[in-house]
């Protein structure tokens, strides 16, 4: 069985998505990573087409996010998917 990555509302996460890290790109990077864990979370449920929309929103994020890390110098990677459009 796949578990999902958390629930930010849950008191364990302290009611966050990621932690902040030390400074902007260190939260940025955290998010992508959290992004990451929701992807894979979301592709193991299956292709039906709600799931082919999460993936594209969810993946859509993840690009806006590594794209602003890269353009302000921070190298950054995504994962190429099956389920990618």
């Amino acid at each position: 069985m796949i578990e999902p990555p958390g629930n930010s509302l849950e008191l364990d996460q302290g009611e966050r998505v990621v932690e902040p890290g030390a400074d902007l790109a260190a939260g940025l990077r955290a998010l992508l990573a959290r992004i990451a864990e929701e992807l894979d979370f979301n592709d193991a449920k299956g292709t039906a087409p709600y799931r082919l929309g999460m993936h594209d929103g969810l993946r859509f994020a993840e690009d806006a996010v590594a794209d602003l890390l890269r353009r302000h110098g921070h190298e950054t990677m995504t994962t190429e998917r099956s389920t990618d459009a």
